[in-house]
């Protein structure tokens, strides 16, 4: 009986299943698209061939275990029993009777079987080591890169155009003549350049402006009886001598601090109305008359600095300052000035008011 020969099948012999197409969304490159435009020739589609993967996912486990390694199986060895020699019947013309044989036990010919066949020696088996099982790899991820901070560029320092201190160490300097310079040095300033002087509407300069105007003179030397005869003179027209000329001329310390009192309260109005245009320009608001820094002080000494020449300074200061906005309660304060006692005030609030009704 022919045997048929075991002929290992290849997975290269199955017939392979049609590829299905591949649609991804990633390689679909549109050009010039003209779908649905009347009249537009539809040209055939082109799509770009990708050069690289996409997407680049690795090639091995993230994770690797140890494989068990297996322990190999033995199998006693098995004897095939041989199959029994078959003796060609003899050829004879005619057939004699055979003497009865006598077969001896199946039992007794498979020993007999078994004692023939070749002793082969056991196969001794050794019990191989047990390899010792490596701990598990396991790959920690790298910390993430601390992100590069981003540089910080310092903001460039701007240098003031106006030296405020300067200013301050003027007005608070007890010489009254450096006082009066550097008054006259501020007004000067908002006159001709205003940015400039925007740069002195501080607290600290309207405080100085504030203790001239409040300094009490009252201890500090007046002009004397002959200063006062030869000025007398002058006013009504009489000849005087070039020494009471000179002796007329000499200002004391106590006008001299009366005199930066009157400076002081038109300064300290120059800066508030620089102020206010100031508010209004950046916020289009108008700040209050009393909120004004220095107005109450103004308003004060209109009331009650004993020296006319105070009160008439405070007057043209208020005036100086007007606004639409203020115009109520200017009209109240001048109107009240003009019942001042002294006739040089009052002619001033007069002059003052007709200026306010003509806003």
């Amino acid at each position: 009986m022919n045997q048929i020969p075991c002929v290992p099948i290849s997975p290269y012999m199955v017939q392979q299943q049609p590829q299905q197409p591949n649609y991804n969304a990633v390689k679909i490159d549109i050009h010039n698209p003209t779908v649905g435009v009347p009249g537009a020739a539809q040209p055939a589609p082109q799509y770009a061939q990708p050069t690289m993967p996409y997407y680049s996912y690795p090639q091995q486990d993230l994770y690797t275990y140890p494989q068990a390694q297996q322990a190999p199986m033995y199998y006693p060895p098995v004897v095939c029993q041989p199959c029994p020699q078959q003796v060609p019947a003899p050829q004879t013309p005619a057939p004699q009777p055979v003497a009865p044989v006598s077969v001896p036990p199946v039992e007794t010919i498979q020993q007999q079987v078994i004692n023939q066949a070749p002793v082969q020696a056991p196969v001794e088996t050794t019990k191989e080591e047990t390899p010792a099982v490596p701990e598990p790899v396991v790959s920690t991820p790298e910390a993430p890169k601390a992100e590069a901070k981003p540089e910080v560029v310092p903001a460039e320092t701007v240098s003031p155009q106006v030296d405020i201190n300067q200013f301050i160490a003027k007005l608070a300097n007890p010489d009254f003549d450096v006082q009066a310079s550097g008054m006259e040095e501020i007004a000067n300033l908002v006159k001709q350049s205003p940015e400039k002087a925007t740069e002195l509407v501080d607290t600290k300069v309207f405080d100085a402006l504030t203790n001239i105007i409040n300094f009490d003179s009252s201890n500090l030397e007046g002009p004397s009886a002959e200063q006062t005869a030869a000025r007398e003179k002058i006013m009504s027209g009489k000849e005087v001598t070039d020494a009471e000329k000179e002796l007329a001329n000499k200002i004391t310390p106590k006008e001299q601090a009366e005199r930066n009192k009157s400076y002081a309260l038109f300064t300290s109005a120059i800066m508030q109305k620089l102020y206010a245009d100031e508010v209004a320009r950046l916020s289009n608001q108008t700040v209050p008359l009393t909120e004004l820094p220095g107005a109450v002080t103004i308003v004060d000494n209109l009331k009650d600095n004993p020296n006319p020449m105070v009160r008439a300074s405070a007057i043209e200061a208020l005036s100086y300052i007007q606004n639409p906005a203020y115009k109520k309660d200017l009209t109240t304060v001048f109107t009240i000035a003009q019942n001042d006692s002294d006739p040089g005030v009052a002619e001033t609030a007069k002059a003052a008011l007709e200026k306010l009704n003509q806003v």
